[in-house]
């Protein structure tokens, strides 16, 4: 069976997560979310609408500020704000993907002490960016994907209304991507 694992970084967004998770129910897909703890907090109704839907949630940050511009302390309280968040809308995440991707070695620490297993991705379309379009999404998704991959996308923040592009993109890739033999899986 070939698997891959669909991710979504920066949300929830009361803008466009709704709408992604609609098109995830009309085909069937399951995902993993990677949320900002103040955006989790601003629309708690959104978490508890990804979970009831059997998306998993996971950590991303509190607010979405690099490590490297952290202190160890203050990278350990913005991470322990968000998993409070989380925890109170009944989240553990396993879980965590540094913003931008970029660790340091006590941010690595610090989530292995908290039982969450640190996930970058395989596959990335670029798609936060102002002028990527849906069929450049779409095309970098179905030319990168392998079984197995983890597919790094955004339904929150971005340029230009960048998360509405992804899910125009997804509307074309996803049907392709199972008509290839591929099914979708949370981490």
């Amino acid at each position: 069976m070939k698997k891959l694992f669909l991710t979504f970084d920066d949300g929830p967004s009361a803008e466009y997560t709704e709408t992604l998770l609609n098109l995830l129910d009309e085909l069937n897909i399951k995902a993993t979310f990677f949320v900002v703890g103040e955006f989790a907090k601003e629309n708690p109704d959104i978490i508890r609408e990804e979970i009831r839907r059997g998306h998993e949630v996971c950590l991303h940050a509190n607010r979405h500020i690099s490590s490297w511009l952290m202190t160890r302390k203050t990278f350990t309280e913005d991470m322990d704000e968000a998993l409070k968040t989380l925890e109170a809308l009944g989240v553990k995440p396993h879980y965590y993907r540094p913003p931008w991707g970029m660790t340091r070695r006590f941010s690595r620490y610090e989530a292995g002490k908290r039982r969450m297993h640190l996930i970058k991705w395989d596959v990335m379309a670029e798609d936060w960016r102002a002028s990527t379009t849906s069929s450049t999404i779409c095309k970098k998704i179905l030319d990168r994907v392998f079984p197995g991959a983890v597919i790094c996308l955004h339904d929150g923040r971005g340029r230009n209304c960048a998360p509405s592009r992804t899910i125009e993109a997804l509307k074309s890739a996803l049907p392709i991507l199972k008509e290839r033999g591929y099914v979708f899986e949370t981490l």
